[in-house]
């Protein structure tokens, strides 16, 4: 009998990008935080469940001896040579059995709760560990991979602040996508051929949508646009051992001088 920790976790990157089990996060907020919670299924098994993300923007708890404890876990795979392995192999070391699964993901939970920007495994965490153990998820439920890509530009900054003390700026786009991928031959993709692949697809979207100027975006067909340029990504970054495909794009919202333009597939 599978013992599968029933776990809702969201990955915490604020600049860089997030694989999903085909799930769309908001954008609504750039902090994100991770939830726990006992759920059992009809049969009386407990379920990994869907992970999702909070947008509370509330502040990381003090780390918990727990959490500590889960970092050391997770550091711990961050040994020299790590990015030559193959994803295969790595993806195995940090759980090859459901019961090993559970733990892994609990552990995830605990650390993406109370890092910050500023540790020094940080990216490790918010790259390697967060795709990997998207990855792990969703070959236990048998779902798509799905590399989740938010996007934003923000100019014309107001000559005051908001309520939290940031700034606000008079126009703004923002844009909710995924892009689903594959990885057909994981013995031959290394962790780090597969990282800069995801995170490079998502940095040349990231400068596509800022060198549109504020009139392409409002008056032009954005969308058009966006999917064009995936398509092109994802054409270069794919090779015969991992595909990624164009990009989903499910919501567009737009901020301009107070009139907000949403566009939604």
């Amino acid at each position: 009998m599978k013992k599968c920790l029933p776990i809702i976790f969201a990955a915490l990157l604020t600049v860089s990008a997030l694989t999903g089990c085909a799930s769309r996060t908001s954008l609504a907020g750039q902090n994100f935080s991770l939830e726990q919670n006992n759920a059992t299924a009809p049969s009386g098994e407990t379920t990994i469940s869907q992970p999702v993300t909070s947008t509370t923007g509330a502040s990381s708890p003090t780390v918990s001896p727990t959490a500590s404890a889960a970092y050391e876990k997770l550091i711990a795979y961050r040994t020299e040579g790590y990015q030559k392995q193959s994803i295969a192999d790595f993806n195995e070391t940090l759980a090859s059995t459901p019961d090993e699964l559970t733990e892994f993901l609990a552990a995830v939970a605990d650390v993406s709760a109370t890092i910050s920007p500023g540790d020094e495994n940080y990216d490790f965490f918010t790259t390697t560990i967060t795709f990997s153990s998207h990855e792990l998820y969703c070959e236990h439920m048998g779902e798509e991979l799905t590399f989740s890509m938010p996007l934003s530009k923000q100019s014309r900054p107001c000559d005051y602040l908001d309520e939290d003390g940031e700034t606000v700026y008079d126009f703004s786009c923002f844009v909710e996508a995924d892009v689903a991928y594959s990885i057909n031959a994981p013995e031959l993709v290394t962790v780090a051929e597969r990282d800069k692949a995801l995170l490079t697809f998502k940095e040349e979207m990231q400068n596509y949508l800022n060198s549109l100027s504020e009139a392409e975006i409002t008056d032009g067909d954005i969308q058009k646009m966006l999917k064009t340029r995936s398509a092109e990504l994802a054409n270069s970054l794919s090779t015969e051992n991992m595909k990624l495909s164009p990009c989903d794009i499910y919501m567009i919202e737009i901020h301009d001088a107070g009139t907000e333009i949403t566009k939604t597939e």
